[in-house]
């Protein structure tokens, strides 16, 4: 297995470059207040590495970073429609890191429940959210403003994530199922 396909650079190390550079491309072009869509645009850039872009999304995995394309969307014009709203620094930071560790929490329960694809795309998702909180709380002169509509992205990754884990209540199977595989034990006998 070769780095560029080992899952934890797939998972951290890639959307943390692809987030830092969204982020400073953003920061440039877009100015302090748009800048923090740049991880969320670097969140879409790691996925198109891995897992890649399936079209008609058939699985729930498949369907997150459809969703969060569609949230990246929805942050860009939210973010055009209001340019300049004032957003307190410190609550900025204190959302994207609760973001960053409810990921990293829904990467673990995803890992305990045997997704490791959920896992990854879990770990990705708290990297992306973590860059634009720790830019502002590192680098507070750049004067980058992380808003709720910057981490709409990634909420909403969050969410998908959560709803596609086994142990979630529409995906467990009802008490009276037998375990058993169907396909080594078929009820047609």
């Amino acid at each position: 297995m070769d780095l560029l396909n080992h899952p934890a650079f797939q998972s951290l190390v890639l959307p943390l470059l692809l987030s830092m550079f969204g982020v400073a491309v953003a920061l440039r072009v877009g100015g302090p207040h748009r800048a923090a869509l740049g991880a969320g645009l670097g969140l879409l850039l790691a996925w198109a590495w891995f897992p890649g872009y399936v079209w008609p999304p058939g699985a729930r995995a498949q369907q997150v970073p459809w969703i969060a394309c569609a949230g990246v969307a929805v942050a860009v014009l939210l973010a055009w429609r209001t340019p300049g709203v004032a957003v307190p620094r410190a609550r900025g930071i204190v959302m994207a890191g609760l973001l960053a560790v409810m990921s990293l929490a829904l990467a673990a329960t995803a890992a305990l429940g045997g997704s490791l694809l959920l896992a990854q795309l879990a770990l990705m998702v708290a990297t992306a959210s973590a860059v634009p909180g720790l830019w502002s709380w590192w680098r507070p002169a750049s004067g980058v403003v992380v808003s709720a509509a910057s981490l709409l992205p990634m909420a909403l990754a969050c969410v998908v994530i959560a709803s596609a884990l086994p142990a979630a209540p529409w995906n467990a199977t009802p008490g009276n199922a037998s375990t058993d595989d169907p396909y080594y034990t078929p009820n047609w006998k």
